[in-house]
């Protein structure tokens, strides 16, 4: 059928500008590694040992780089391909106190506070997915916004008709995003800035990976921003009964 045929195309195209857009992001550290790498052996090779190691570190940081790239892919593909959910009971304020621990370095060194509030105490779910969720969110808001500002994250309950949710809410006081952006932002490998994001370490797949395993959840991810006065990233995980 018609509607079939063109699912299939756009699956297609999908993936085509994933390999490409994956090559590209590939290449740039590939490209830096091979060029110092050539440098460095004519350096060594000349008895010339003063920029090594320099060399050597800018080395280092691409092939970490291409590490992340990787880990990051790996993982996309993985919850693309319907990976399990291995759901158990959460403890929240646990769980949280771990993530901040983990990022507390970056955030000290540029002045950032962090504050939490957990209003559910436990939650069903993949700890380790959940955890990733938040690393994600909390790394993202630590790079973009600038230093002394604040962020928040906080755990809720919402009671609806339909039935009751857990919400992560992680929001900022940083620059926001304007909203040209804000319906492009969960695609693989978009940047707000190009160079910028790269320069903070990011893959691009940060919140590609997040709102997979949201949806994984059976949940939803929306991002709500204004220029010049913050962000929020709102996450809402259906409980069933």
């Amino acid at each position: 059928s018609q509607s079939r045929y063109t699912e299939i195309k756009k699956m297609e195209n999908l993936r085509k500008e994933f390999v490409e857009n994956a090559s590209h992001e590939l290449r740039t550290p590939l490209t830096s590694i091979k060029g110092y790498l050539e440098t460095s052996s004519d350096d060594l090779s000349a008895g010339n040992l003063q920029h090594l190691p320099k060399f050597l570190e800018i080395i280092s940081k691409n092939v970490n780089r291409l590490q992340f790239l990787v880990d990051d892919m790996m993982t996309l593909v993985t919850l693309e391909g319907g990976q399990n959910i291995n759901k158990e009971e959460i403890n929240l304020i646990k769980l949280t106190e771990d993530t901040l621990e983990k990022v507390m370095s970056l955030a000290v060194e540029k002045g950032i506070r962090i504050q939490y509030k957990c209003e559910v105490k436990t939650f069903w779910a993949d700890p380790i997915k959940i955890g990733q969720v938040l690393t994600n969110l909390i790394e993202n808001a630590i790079k973009y916004i600038q230093p002394g500002k604040e962020i928040q994250v906080r755990w809720l309950m919402s009671h609806r008709e339909k039935g009751s949710e857990v919400i992560l809410q992680v929001s900022d006081n940083g620059p926001g995003i304007s909203e040209e952006h804000l319906h492009r932002l969960f695609e693989r490998f978009y940047r707000i800035d190009k160079g910028r994001s790269r320069d903070a370490g990011g893959t691009g797949l940060g919140l590609s990976i997040v709102k997979h395993i949201v949806q994984g959840h059976g949940g939803q991810i929306q991002v709500e921003s204004q220029l010049g006065e913050g962000t929020a990233f709102v996450c809402r995980f259906p409980i069933y009964r």
